[in-house]
This record gives C-alpha cells, sequence and structure tokens, in this order.
C-alpha cells in the first residue's frame, strides 16, 4: 500500500513532439450579466523568442473572433458569451493547433506545445539528438514560501497536482534494477574482503556492488576503506557520496562533493551536488546545480531530474520547457512523458497531460507508473479525459491482481456516465479491489456511493463504514453516512457524522497546508535567457 498512499476531447494536438509554445492567461470580468470575456496570452518559440503573425481563432459553433499576433507575440480576444469554445492557432511552418475551453476561466493559464510542419524550416531545437541550450527562456530569480498555494481548478486537482510532482521525483530517483539480486555474488565479495581486509579492489567491489542494490548502510564501510587506501580514485570517491546521500548522511555526502567538484566539475557530480543541496534545503542551490549538469551532459537523467525539481517547486512552465526539450531528445523515454504529463496536468492543461501520460504507457505497457499517473488525473479532473478509460482497461489486463488497477479503471468508467451495464461493471471492479485490499478505504467509499446511486442503502452505508475503519482520519465517509443517516431519519447521528466530518475536514486541510509551507517555491521570470551558466 505504499504507492497507493503517493497516488491517494482534445483531438490529437501538435503537443507530441513540438516546439512552440502558447502561453496564455485566461481571465475574465467579475461575474454579471452580459460581461464580456477575454483570452489574452502570448505565442513564443521554445527558446523564448516572441512568434509575430500567428492567426488566433476563438471559435463557438462557427461564429469566431480572431486576431493575429503582435509584435512581442501578444494577443487579445474579446467575447460577450461565456461557455464553450474552441481557440484554435495557425502559423505557416507550424502545425495548427487545437483547444477547446471553457469560459470563464478567470485567473487560470494554459501552455500548450505546436509542432513544425513536415519539411519546414522552422526551429528544430527539439529534434532528436538535440544539444542543451545554455540560455533557456526563463530564470529562477528566487525562492519563497508557499504559504499560498495557487493552482488550477478545484482543491482536488490542486492535491493531485502536487501528489504527481512528488510521483514525478519519485520517478527520478528510481534507478532500474539491471539484474536480480545475487546473493552468491554478494557472499563472494564478502569473502573475498574477508580474506584481503586491505585489498582496495575487494573494498571497492563489494561497496560498488552494495550501492548498485541500495544497500547504502552496508556499501558504506568497504567504500570508506576503499577511498582510505586510494584517496585519489575518483570513481570511488563518487561512489562513496552517493552512498552518504543514499543512507542520509548529507552533510558527509557534501564534504566529499565540494572537493571533488573544484578539481573535477563533471556533470554527475553536479547532479548529485543537486540532490544533496535539495536534501539539506537549499532547493534553489539544486535547481542550479541540475541546470549545469544539463549543460554539461544532456543526458535523460540530467534533463528529467531538473525537469523534476522544477515541477516539484512549483515553477510549473519551465518544467513544461524542460520536459519538452528532453522529451524531444529522448522521444523512447516513458518518465520524461510522464513527466511532462504531470507538469501540464499542474499548469491545467488536463487533456494534454492525459494524452502524453497515454504515449508514455505505450511504450512500456507492462510498467504500471504511468497508468498511476492517468488513474490520479482521471480521479480528479474535472472532465473525461481522452484516452485514460482505454489506457486503464489494459492497466487491468497486465495487472489484473492490482488493487489500484481496478480501483481506476472503476473511475474512469464512472466518470462516463454510461449505461447501467457499465456501472455494474464498475462495482465489480471496486469489489475487486478491496478483496485484494481490505484496507482500501478509496475503494469502499467509491463503491458506496455507486451502490447508493442504486438505491441499495444498506450495501452503501456498510461500504461507508468500512472506509472509516480502514482510514479512521478519512473525512468524505462521514459525510456521506451523515447523508444515510439523515435519509432513515436518524438525525442524531446524522448530525454525530456530520461533525466528525467537518472536524476530520479542517485536520486534513491543516495538515496539507503545512506540507505546503515546508514546500520552497521557486519564483521564475519567464522570457528572459538565464546569464548565470559561463560558458
Amino acid at each position: 500500500m505504499t504507492s497507493l498512499s503517493m497516488f491517494k476531447t482534445l483531438r490529437r494536438s501538435s503537443l507530441l513532439g513540438g516546439l512552440l509554445f502558447l502561453t496564455a492567461v485566461f481571465a475574465s470580468s467579475t461575474p454579471q450579466a452580459s460581461s464580456s470575456q477575454t483570452v489574452a496570452g502570448s505565442v513564443r518559440e521554445s527558446n523564448g523568442t516572441p512568434v509575430r503573425g500567428a492567426r488566433v481563432v476563438l471559435d463557438r459553433n462557427g461564429v469566431s473572433n480572431e486576431t493575429m499576433t503582435d509584435g512581442a507575440g501578444n494577443f487579445s480576444l474579446t467575447t460577450e458569451q461565456s461557455g464553450s469554445f474552441v481557440l484554435r492557432v495557425h502559423k505557416a511552418e507550424f502545425r495548427d493547433f487545437e483547444q477547446p475551453l471553457t469560459l470563464p476561466l478567470a485567473g487560470k493559464s494554459l501552455s500548450v506545445l505546436l509542432v513544425p510542419a513536415r519539411g519546414s524550416s522552422a526551429s528544430t531545437t527539439s529534434e532528436p539528438g538535440m544539444q542543451f541550450n545554455d540560455k533557456p527562456d526563463f530564470t529562477i530569480a528566487g525562492i519563497t514560501d508557499w504559504t499560498a498555494a495557487g493552482g488550477h481548478g478545484s482543491d482536488v486537482n490542486l492535491r493531485a497536482s502536487e501528489s504527481l510532482a512528488k510521483d514525478t521525483r519519485t520517478l527520478s530517483t528510481a534507478k532500474a534494477r539491471t539484474s536480480l539480486p545475487d546473493p552468491e555474488r554478494e557472499k563472494r565479495l564478502r569473502e573475498a574482503v574477508l580474506r584481503a581486509p586491505s585489498s582496495f579492489s575487494a573494498n571497492r567491489e563489494l561497496g560498488a556492488f552494495c550501492l548498485r542494490e541500495r544497500q547504502y548502510g552496508s556499501a558504506i564501510p568497504p567504500l570508506e576503506k576503499a577511498h582510505a587506501l586510494n584517496t585519489t580514485d575518483f570513481d570511488t570517491a563518487i561512489e562513496l557520496a552517493q552512498a552518504y546521500e543514499g543512507a542520509g548522511q548529507h552533510s558527509k555526502a557534501n564534504a566529499l562533493v565540494e572537493p571533488l567538484l573544484a578539481s573535477n566539475p563533471r556533470a554527475e557530480l553536479h547532479r548529485l551536488a543537486g540532490d544533496i543541496a535539495e536534501s539539506l534545503g537549499d532547493p534553489l542551490t539544486a535547481e542550479r546545480e541540475y541546470e549545469i549538469a544539463v549543460k554539461l551532459d544532456p543526458s535523460e537523467q540530467n534533463y528529467f531530474v531538473w525537469g523534476a525539481e522544477l515541477l516539484v517547486h512549483r515553477a510549473v512552465e519551465a518544467a513544461v520547457r524542460v520536459f519538452t526539450n528532453g522529451g524531444g531528445a529522448f522521444p523512447q523515454s516513458e518518465r520524461m512523458l510522464a513527466g511532462l504529463g504531470a507538469a501540464l496536468y499542474a499548469n491545467g492543461a488536463y487533456e494534454q497531460a492525459a494524452t502524453n501520460v497515454c504515449k508514455a504507457s505505450d511504450l512500456n505497457p507492462s510498467d504500471p507508473e504511468p497508468y498511476l499517473f492517468l488513474g490520479r488525473m482521471a480521479e480528479a479532473a474535472p472532465q473525461v479525459l481522452p484516452c485514460v478509460e482505454e489506457k486503464l482497461a489494459r492497466f487491468v489486463r497486465e495487472h489484473p491482481g492490482d488493487e489500484r488497477a481496478n480501483f481506476y479503471y472503476a473511475v474512469s468508467i464512472l466518470k462516463t456516465n454510461g449505461p447501467e451495464e457499465r456501472r455494474e461493471q464498475a462495482e465489480a471492479l471496486l469489489e475487486t479491489a478491496v478483496r485484494i485490499d481490505p484496507k482500501f478505504d478509496e475503494a469502499y467509499l467509491q463503491l458506496g456511493v455507486v451502490q447508493s446511486q442504486q438505491g441499495e442503502w444498506d450495501d452503501a452505508k456498510a461500504s461507508y463504514e468500512r472506509a472509516v475503519a480502514a482510514n479512521p482520519t478519512f473525512p468524505d465517509p462521514h459525510f456521506r453516512l451523515a447523508q444515510v443517516y439523515k435519509r432513515s431519519g436518524d438525525s442524531q447521528r446524522a448530525a454525530e457524522e456530520l461533525q466528525a466530518f467537518e472536524r476530520l475536514k479542517q485536520s486534513d486541510a491543516a495538515a496539507v497546508e503545512q506540507r505546503r509551507r515546508e514546500i520552497r517555491q521557486f519564483v521564475v521570470v519567464l522570457g528572459e535567457p538565464a546569464s548565470r551558466i559561463s560558458h
């Protein structure tokens, strides 16, 4: 259940593999009769260059307003209507972009991407094999406490984006195991150290083996011994620093890395220095170290950790740009697509986010991680997302014994409000989820909702009570129980459950606020080249 706690129709757009960013801010006047709605924004290339002369159209049922971007790439459109529209952007040499939206969307922003048309001479900075642009079109100007978190949509969506950001960070630190555990090899390596305790190679090999197995505490003694025997061996020093960092001995890791950086500033050392700085509560230094690592070596790993750092500290648009550039260089990177999806979701582009994560799930259909991202999105997003239900159905086929697969597929089915047989299918999936994991509180809650909608009040009450038993701090089942008791005429029990709901809701909100206060948010200046990296 560790993973479970972590993961608690846009047509085919040109987002996949493109280079042109549309950054738009949607605003509306104070709601009143016949108030006008304004859609304003800018069109830029991924390097920050404004795109002038792009045709921007706001369309509703064939009636459209249109304008052209000015010399600074800016545009503004006004309509007297609210409701569903389609925003289209056209520019020669680029594929057309099309995005549905609903007005008013006060205070929201959207970052989308256009790709060059086939055979065009438009910018190709995101072609595979690209070189790192060491003057990105954003600057991290500082950090501040995130005491008033901003975001898109409801608190549910904001929490989902926070969860996705955290899970993206987890992907950045995960190292794929290249082979199965080999206890016999470990035994031989330990016997070699016992036979020759002063052997540099014996200690180094044992320490490196434990490090690869993520046995950080076990890796430290032999690596310390090897480092003491040969203080000039650079690789051993790096491995020892990695072991210190993995074991939570951040100060020791930092003390070892600083002189190494002074003598040999390699990309892997800057990335490790970024990891250490983040662990020591210095995210601004961490971000700068990750950026330098990408400049020195624009590898998939370096791009990803930089993007994840930006995302977890709410530099959302900057994260979108880094993940997009990284994805252009490494189009087969599953986690780059997942990271881009998480960043787009945080920026309110829910459908684009889902499209990218769906593509990530296609790269390795047996990997559960992209499906978990999709499930979290499907659960929280305000609308049905493209491709999600299809991929979550595959998640169940690939992992029929995974409670999360059954739960998220059920949620995606219920979101579509399909016929009765589909609701019965969702109910069966939820029953499977709680059978696999009898403490799956969210599945019990959703099962109770389905049962109450079908008039099965006794079954719904039992499901809500099981949700409370599985997680006594979960507020929502108490609210549902209050409804059940109110319907049966038990006003006293209904009042008690409402009181429990309000108490737990306040406690939960306070805990979320505290977590947000602990996050240092990056202050980002967009559209200005970063100049802090020397050539």
